[in-house]
């Protein structure tokens, strides 16, 4: 009997592109919990500590502020109530941090602050800015892929970044590109990583560039407030600029404007560090695609480019 391949093994065997799936996030907050009460990590535990149980006022809380997105955290040599916020949607997206002595500071979050241009306050106080944080999904019993190639890579990421800078998630979309991580404050998100990748992932990250070849996306294009859509297909243009004009700088390319220009094809012009622009057409179809090793196939968007001009 022919063995069959796992979700991750079959995106990688076929070449399925990384640019454009990521979702659009303004706002991020990462919780450090194994939310024992609930039986740990499960299949959906963000949705269901969101719906239900002790939990569920505090994730409310939280979502009062729309385009977010909890994620759980953890690392296996500690137990803490570590906080993040990363607020991605400005031109120099934020990460700030705060340690918890109850769950219930979250209530305390004072949600007119976490904004763009503002300092997250907690229990009155601001939160204290960082520069980096990585998180790689480990959360096998989302999906077996998450845990079985995500962590080595979180291992292999400790080691190049160190244990307070790096946690295990509980799940950020996109299982079948594992091992899939995102680097903060940007949001910038990574797929088909390897253990020897996370060298190279610090070094760049560190000195403000994007690895193209790995790269999936970013959470936010400022504050342009895109839906899933154009947020996807303004992500193929950017990886295929980058890759065209070798552009690897993370600030060095930005955002200017999207135009659909047919039912299913968009125009998207994006604007180098010197004010040149570049103008990149690409077409979405739907394409039913096995995205997990536990769900059935189901439709998801591709992307083609269509025309380029700079």
């Amino acid at each position: 009997m022919a063995e069959t391949l796992t979700c991750s093994s079959q995106s990688r065997s076929v070449v399925e592109s990384l640019a454009g799936t990521v979702k659009p996030t303004d706002i991020f907050y990462l919780i450090e919990t194994n939310v024992t009460e609930y039986g740990g990590w499960g299949h959906e535990i963000v949705k269901k500590i969101t719906n239900e149980g002790d939990f569920a006022p505090y994730v409310q809380h939280l979502q009062q502020v729309l385009r977010t997105k909890v994620l759980l955290i953890r690392e296996p040599r500690a137990n803490q109530k570590n906080f993040y916020i990363a607020i991605t949607n400005q031109a120099q997206p934020k990460l700030y941090h705060a340690m918890l002595s109850s769950y219930d500071d979250l209530l305390n979050v004072d949600m007119s602050t976490v904004a763009p241009g503002r300092v997250p306050e907690i229990n009155g106080q601001p939160m204290t800015e960082m520069d980096e944080l990585y998180a790689v999904c480990t959360n096998g019993k989302h999906d077996a892929c998450c845990s079985t190639l995500g962590i080595p890579v979180y291992n292999a990421m400790v080691q190049q970044a160190g244990a307070d800078k790096v946690w295990q998630v509980s799940h950020m979309g996109g299982h079948r590109f594992a091992a899939t991580l995102i680097a903060f404050p940007q949001g910038i998100q990574y797929g088909y990583l390897d253990p020897h990748h996370a060298e190279e992932v610090v070094i760049n990250h560190r000195a403000g560039y994007i690895l193209t070849h790995k790269y999936r996306g970013r959470s936010s294009y400022g504050n342009a407030g895109l839906d899933v859509a154009s947020q996807q297909v303004t992500e193929v243009a950017e990886h295929h600029v980058r890759e065209q004009e070798k552009i690897y700088k993370i600030d060095d390319l930005s955002f200017h404007e999207i135009e659909k220009i047919a039912d299913m094809t968009w125009r998207v012009t994006l604007t180098g560090v010197d004010g040149k622009r570049y103008q990149v057409e690409v077409e979405r179809a739907m394409v039913v695609t096995r995205t997990s090793c536990n769900e059935e196939p189901k439709p998801m968007p591709i992307h083609t480019v269509k025309a380029y001009s700079n």
